[in-house]
């Protein structure tokens, strides 16, 4: 009786570890066409707007892009830690400051619903958060 039920708990066990590895061994969800190409970006900072553009691309497979602004304060900054779930799109980028050009690590979390980008941008060191709205160029 006891090998039957040690029989019984070693397959169950088996199949949940086995279940478990497969959902964790698929790929992240590729970028869609609607996702990559170029965004206007617009933060509403509360007392002033900010205007960004986001370059979304695949390279290998792999989706990256660059953040630049409007005026040229930063440009063509690479994107890093970038996560896209099917819906979400998560990312930081280290924009240089003028006039020191010192590292402002910025992160970005934008939702992608009926083709149009929402969400906020996080200055991390001063805690501050505005939203985001983005068009496709």
């Amino acid at each position: 009786m006891k090998s039957k039920r040690f029989s019984l708990v070693f397959l169950a066990l088996s199949a949940a570890f086995l279940l478990v590895g497969s959902l964790s061994a698929q790929k992240k969800p590729a970028a869609p066409d609607k996702l990559l190409g170029s965004w206007a970006l617009e933060v509403n900072a509360g007392d002033a707007l900010y205007y960004l553009s986001l370059d979304l691309k695949l390279t290998e497979g792999k989706l990256g892009g660059v953040l630049s602004e409007q005026n040229g304060i930063f440009t063509n900054v690479p994107l890093t830690e970038i996560e896209w779930d099917g819906t979400t799109l998560k990312f930081m980028a280290n924009t240089p400051t003028p006039p020191d050009g010192a590292v402002l690590p910025i992160k970005t979390e934008l939702k992608l619903v009926d083709g149009k980008l929402a969400g906020t941008i996080t200055i991390v060191e001063m805690g501050m958060t505005a939203p985001v709205a983005g068009t496709k160029k």
